[in-house]
C-alpha cells in the first residue's frame, strides 16, 4: 500500500532579532533600539528614524546579490 500524501502544511519563518541586528551590522548602521511586534523587527538606528524589517526582503535582496533570482 502507499502512504498518504504529505498535507502538513509550511509556515512561513518569522523574521528574527539577531539576524535584522546582523544585518544592520553588515550595512554599516548602528542600532539604538531594536522591538518585536507582531512578528515583525522594528529597528531604530541612530538618527532617530525607525526601519521595519521583513525577513523575505534580507533573502530577496540576497539572491539578487547572488543572481540567482533571474533563473
Amino acid at each position: 500500500m502507499s502512504e498518504p500524501p504529505n498535507t502538513r502544511v509550511r509556515r512561513r519563518r518569522r523574521p528574527t532579532l539577531s539576524a535584522a541586528l546582523k544585518a544592520a551590522r553588515a550595512a554599516g548602521e548602528t542600532v539604538k533600539s531594536a522591538t518585536i511586534e507582531d512578528g515583525k523587527v522594528t529597528l531604530v538606528f541612530g538618527g532617530g528614524e525607525s526601519v521595519t524589517v521583513n525577513a523575505n526582503d534580507d533573502w530577496d535582496k540576497k539572491l539578487e546579490e547572488l543572481e540567482r533570482g533571474k533563473h
